[in-house]
């Protein structure tokens, strides 16, 4: 099957661009739905330690942030601290059959 793609050429290849950003704090080089986050943890679910899909989530997030990618508009950082907040809660819970199931 070949070597599967890390969480960062995940996050890459999904906002286009060909390399992290070398000043991620201050140049962002995409934005993505917090959706596609939610879809890259799944996709990478049995390459991570998480033991939950909101941990995995948190997680990409974590990745996001640190290559420069924004998510629904904001910091990764402030949208992991609505994650543990229950913002997405709704959004989580229609993908946790999936996570369970994988």
């Amino acid at each position: 099957m070949g070597v599967k793609p890390s969480v960062t050429e995940l996050l890459l290849k999904a906002v286009g661009a060909s390399e992290p950003s070398g000043d991620p704090i201050h140049k962002k080089i995409g934005d993505l739905p917090f959706e596609k986050i939610v879809e890259i943890a799944l996709e990478k679910k049995e390459d991570l330690l998480a033991k939950s899909l909101k941990a995995a989530v948190k997680t990409i997030l974590g990745s996001a942030r640190s290559i420069g990618i924004t998510v629904d508009g904001k910091d990764a950082k402030v949208v992991s601290m609505e994650v543990d907040r229950g913002v997405y809660d709704d959004v989580l819970a229609r993908y946790e059959d999936k996570w369970l199931s994988t």
